[in-house]
């Protein structure tokens, strides 16, 4: 995963939790509210797992992908 990819899952699920949270005060649509947080918690957790991922390949040569 690429440090754009990460950035965009970043803002993204910052804006979904925001809107999501919006929804549920304005309209108490509660049900869609809780699957757009959810939804945000999901890419928090991909985002989080690629900075592992990043982290646990190693310098180029050890079996990193690509190099």
């Amino acid at each position: 995963m690429d440090d754009d990819l990460i950035s965009r899952l970043t803002a993204e699920s910052a804006d979904l939790r925001s809107r999501a949270l919006e929804i549920d005060k304005s309209s108490g649509e509660r049900d869609t509210a809780m699957l757009m947080k959810s939804l945000a918690t999901a890419m928090e957790a991909i985002r989080a797992l690629a900075a592992t991922t990043g982290r646990l390949d190693g310098p180029p040569g050890l079996g990193k992908s690509g190099d």
